[in-house]
């Protein structure tokens, strides 16, 4: 489970590279372009290969095909959707269609992930009751914000209404917190 965690974390941070790529591109010449969207391609190509391993390793558990069915079937299309976002990337290709093809990874990353709400920690023949769970959860919850050191920003007029004391958050979820004020604060600002 941590591994699939760690994979999907992985496809998010490759997602938002693949975008970086993608908005740099007509500011860059294209061999370092072409250079780029090769790397990111090796890198899919290595999450597919982790998720390989992490299908293998269900697999030989005793029982694998009756009690993760469902887990190893998510994974396999996983693996085959890492296999066409690898071959979109080497094209080289950074626009929409890689990036949904990433997404769409993350979204059966995520559904593979999911928890059952009824079943609880503790053991037993079943310890925390399966993986069936019901969760609307998207890929859309894992937006970043990106690292485009060439991105134009526009300034927001908007103020901080809390302190600057206190413990900050770990930089993982700031990019989660900080689209989630920006989507709040566009909503409020429409109406």
């Amino acid at each position: 489970m941590l591994e699939v965690l760690q994979i999907l974390e992985a496809e998010v941070n490759l997602r938002e590279a693949t975008r970086v790529a993608e908005q740099a591109r007509p500011a860059i010449k294209r061999d370092e372009y072409m250079t780029q969207a090769k790397e990111l391609s090796k890198t899919q190509d290595k999450l597919r290969d982790r998720v390989d391993k992490v299908i293998a390793r269900i697999q030989e558990l005793p029982d694998a095909a009756a009690n993760f069915g469902k887990e190893l079937r998510l994974l396999g299309a996983v693996s085959q959707v890492m296999t066409e976002a690898t071959d979109i990337l080497s094209q080289p290709e950074t626009g929409k269609l890689a990036i949904a093809a990433e997404t769409e990874a993350i979204e059966l990353l995520l559904q593979s992930k999911r928890i059952n709400p009824k079943g609880g920690g503790g053991g037993g023949a079943t310890p925390g009751g399966g993986g069936g769970g019901t969760t609307t959860d998207s890929a859309l919850a894992l937006v970043g914000s990106g690292s485009n050191e060439k991105e134009v920003k526009e300034p927001h007029g908007v103020s901080q209404a809390t302190g600057e004391t206190g413990k900050s958050f770990p930089e993982e979820f700031r990019s989660g917190l900080d689209e989630f004020f920006n989507r709040l604060d566009k909503d409020y600002t429409r109406q």
